[in-house]
């Protein structure tokens, strides 16, 4: 079979559409609410992550943030979500030390005493102004010059059995406000002073050090926070003097807050309503999830993974998901906080930090460089599952983008061939299939004129495959 890479001079409009041209100050498009706008270019954010990207850093086992962000760049990929700080991560570089091996804080240890790793406490109305001026703006503004939108996750849940590495355990700071794990992000914060008035200094000193980055979303919580006290901080920042842009998320959450009807900005999902990350039915199921998410605001699949709780390790399985939240409407970030370390398998193996597998920076790279190849408007599009059908071996499923009538991106997922139904409107159409593995288009390009029915048959292929349909001159 042959195969036809397709390459275009790109008119300056669309450089950077989804990642090159550095980044300005991101908006959602007021015209077409579930994308972004930065400047005059649209935005569509397809990224690769690692949450403790500000632990990790630059160490002697030869991982580098900067290598980390120009790996991004290289494959075209815009979005990253980072964890402010590893919030109950204390001892990670003292039980972990080739994953973690240049820890740093941005609360000042002043002491008098120590803590459970063994160095002066914390105070937690004191900053150490170095984290500031030596982690977070530098990579700020170096993901701006490569054109890399970063969330910032401000606050994390804890865990019972890992509270006592956290800096808001009494063991590690000097301010001993007296915290159970599960009551750091409650609603019960809005009723202890002390706490509330660090909570917000802490959120205070993020954002007048960062509010002059235009390529920053803030997530109030990763999978925690009190209906009220996220509500709060949402309302918080938006209302702060020093956060020009306003893009704010919840974060997943575990309570009551709802994401679709609250004041934040975009829509966050993970794995609840989805299921598991193993299979090609999970695809399905996340992407049906981020359809019923819909209510008007950006919704970004910020966190799948590999290995990780009962998942899969097959590198598949990223590009299945970019793929599948992309036809929904949605925005994607590869999320895996074990992958890097090592081999992925176990976090204490003794193997160094390493940067974004290539299989998995690839696959972000070829939807990306579909869109900017094929100059295709994107933010013009929504999701309509139920203009196309698939029918083949096993149970292939299909996922439908389009403007009908005038542009179809229909992404299969099973293996080939198959046969696939479309019901656009009259006129004269052209149909290629895409290869989202390689990035390559397959066979030549078909020209039909429409029907109430058109059928098009694939080519043989492995895993997924990607039929475009537009309107032809």
């Amino acid at each position: 079979m042959d195969s036809v890479k397709v390459s275009y001079l790109l008119p300056l409009w669309l450089m950077g559409v989804v990642g090159s041209a550095q980044a300005g100050r991101l908006q959602i498009c007021p015209e077409h609410s579930y994308y972004f706008r930065d400047g005059s270019r649209h935005v569509a954010l397809v990224g690769v992550s690692d949450r403790a990207m500000f632990t990790i850093w630059e160490n002697d086992k030869g991982f580098s943030w900067r290598k980390y962000l120009d790996d991004l760049s290289e494959h075209h990929l815009n979005y990253v979500r980072q964890d402010v700080l590893s919030w109950d991560a204390l001892l990670a570089p003292v039980n972990y030390p080739a994953q973690f091996s240049n820890p740093a804080w941005p609360f000042a240890r002043t002491g008098p005493g120590v803590a459970v790793d063994g160095k002066p406490k914390f105070d937690l109305t004191k900053f150490e102004q170095s984290y500031f001026n030596q982690r977070i703006k530098p990579f700020l503004r170096e993901a701006a010059k490569r054109g890399i939108y970063v969330e910032l996750t401000l606050f994390e849940g804890f865990r019972a059995s890992r509270f006592r590495e956290s800096l808001y355990a009494d063991r590690n700071n000097i301010n001993q406000l007296g915290l159970r794990y599960n009551e750091v992000t409650s609603d019960e914060v809005l009723n202890h002073p002390r706490l509330l008035a660090i909570q917000h200094g802490y959120v205070d000193k993020v954002l007048s050090e960062t509010s002059r980055f235009g390529n920053v979303i803030y997530e109030i919580a990763n999978e925690t926070g009190g209906k009220r006290w996220v509500a709060h901080f949402v309302d918080y920042i938006q209302r702060h003097p020093t956060h020009p842009s306003r893009l704010a998320s919840a974060g997943e959450q575990t309570t009551s807050f709802d994401p679709r009807t609250g004041a934040n900005d975009i829509v966050v999902k993970h794995r609840g309503g989805g299921g598991l990350y193993a299979t090609d039915a999970d695809v399905r199921n996340h992407h049906m999830a981020l359809l019923r998410l819909r209510v008007g605001k950006p919704i970004c699949h910020n966190e799948y993974f590999l290995f990780a709780n009962r998942s899969t390790d097959d590198v598949n399985l990223p590009r299945k998901m970019m793929w599948g939240d992309f036809t929904a409407g949605g925005h994607s970030n590869f999320f895996d906080f074990t992958f890097w370390r090592g081999t992925g398998r176990t976090l204490n193996e003794g193997q160094p930090s390493r940067c974004p597998p290539t299989e998995i920076l690839c696959a972000g790279r070829h939807l990306v460089d579909f869109l900017t190849e094929n100059e295709i408007e994107f933010w013009t599009m929504a999701p309509h599952d139920e203009l196309a059908a698939v029918e083949g071996k096993g149970e292939p499923h299909v996922f439908t983008l389009a403007r009908p009538g005038a542009e179809y991106i229909c992404y299969v997922l099973g293996d080939g061939p198959v046969t696939v139904t479309l019901r656009p409107t009259q006129g004269p159409l052209s149909a290629r299939w895409y290869d989202p593995k390689c990035g390559d288009f397959l066979a030549t390009e078909q020209r039909i004129e429409a029907k109430d029915r058109c059928l098009f048959r694939s080519p043989q292929f492995e895993q997924d495959i990607v039929l475009y349909v537009r309107r032809s001159n």
